[in-house]
């Protein structure tokens, strides 16, 4: 039998053809459904209850006015530049989308008169933020024009400080030749000048989008869980229980209720404290069908989502299905 090689190498070329046409037609309805999926999947909730009947999304941000109130502080540059304005502006528009009723920030309720006064002047427009002392600071940036887009009243003031101590566990690790400690510190130190760097070149989007990335928030909460909690102040280092009744190095005596001989516990727990004091504070101002938006700084994400996530009232929301949009 005579094979016609070229009709059999024509018939193959159909069909490889064909075979090219139909991967290219899959990939495109592909490519079509997965981005319906993402427009959903955008207000998906990270988890589901039947009996929410509120719903919050945490956005975890950097400090934009360089406050110096934290142990290891970025130095950001001037976000009142046109850069960077138009980088905030993209931030707010991306939030819109949430449509938020209700905006808690990192302000003590103490300040919260202030902070009603400037937001009435700015939202009639009688305020600039440069106006403003601080006025690069992420509540005004952020909360202030996301409110007076979408015509939210206020901006509640929710923050509650603490005992902050983990200067003390430095001391005492320091004394002690901690080495996990120590090796931590010299690591955190040498990722937070990559982070410095970073930061300064990329834009405002991004630097929260990897903020608030899951494996981010774990590393950030890796100090108290993991590092901070071991240390143990064995050989009085402090001071002596004994010597109870004066101030020892200028450590008030309100401040010998905690066991600093057990530091490391003592500082993961305040931590773990402030924050439950936050949640309360949000708790208190929240009522059925509202839409929250907290914006704190990203070491409190943790703590903050596992306490709504463990509140079958709230759905929660991931910010980052915004950002990365």
């Amino acid at each position: 039998m005579k094979t016609n090689f070229k009709n059999f190498a024509c018939h193959s070329n159909k069909i490889h053809n064909v075979n090219i046409m139909r991967l290219i037609i899959f990939f495109i309805v592909s490519a079509i459904i997965a981005g319906c999926n993402q427009n959903e999947n955008k207000f998906k909730p990270s988890q589901l209850s039947s009996l929410a009947t509120k719903e919050v999304m945490i956005l975890g941000v950097y400090h934009f006015n360089n406050p110096g109130m934290d142990t290891y502080n970025l130095e950001i540059d001037d976000y009142f530049t046109k850069r960077r304005q138009a980088e905030i502006r993209e931030v707010v528009d991306l939030l819109v989308q949430y449509k938020p009723t209700k905006i808690f920030v990192e302000f003590s309720p103490s300040q919260q008169a202030k902070l009603d006064s400037l937001f009435s002047l700015y939202i009639n427009n009688r305020l600039s933020l440069k106006d403003i002392k601080d006025g690069q600071n992420e509540v005004y940036q952020i909360g202030f024009k996301l409110a007076k887009l979408l015509k939210i009243k206020e901006i509640i003031a929710v923050d509650r400080h603490g005992a902050y101590l983990a200067p003390y566990a430095d001391y005492i690790a320091d004394t002690l030749s901690i080495k996990s400690y120590q090796e931590y510190n010299t690591d955190y130190k040498i990722q937070m000048d990559k982070r410095q760097k970073n930061f300064i070149k990329n834009t405002v989007r991004e630097n929260l989008v990897y903020l608030n990335d899951w494996q981010q928030i774990l590393n950030n909460h890796n100090y108290y869980n993991n590092v901070a909690i071991s240390v143990k102040d064995t050989s009085d280092v402090l001071f002596s229980y004994k010597e109870i009744e004066k101030e020892i190095d200028g450590l008030p005596y309100k401040m010998r209720s905690f066991d600093f001989n057990n530091i490391g516990v003592e500082v993961a727990a305040e931590w773990y404290k402030r924050n439950l004091f936050i949640y309360r504070n949000i708790l208190e101002h929240t009522k059925e069908g509202d839409r929250a938006l907290i914006i704190f700084g990203s070491g409190h994400v943790r703590h903050l989502k596992q306490f709504f996530e463990d509140n079958p009232e709230f759905n929660l929301y991931e910010v980052n299905n915004l950002l990365n949009n």
